[in-house]
């Protein structure tokens, strides 16, 4: 049976870093999101939202849509 497991993450990001985060937008540019555009989870593994944690309520409405969006799909 396959499932689908929505996992939370905290991410610190250190901005300086070229190549963690070379443009340095932390949003844009993480170790969790460089590992997602990179391909490198063999199970299909989909970016919901991503915010900085100082936006975290609407980051919790946006993702309750998103997730509402996905479950009824």
């Amino acid at each position: 049976m396959i499932k689908k497991v929505l996992v939370t993450l905290l991410v610190t990001v250190d901005t300086e870093d070229e190549e963690i985060c070379p443009t340095g937008d932390p949003v844009s540019e993480n170790v969790v999101i460089n590992v997602l555009d990179d391909d490198f989870f063999t199970d299909p593994v989909e970016e919901i939202c991503t915010s900085h944690i100082s936006d975290y309520v609407e980051h919790s409405k946006r993702t309750e849509k998103r997730i509402e969006d996905l479950y009824h799909d």
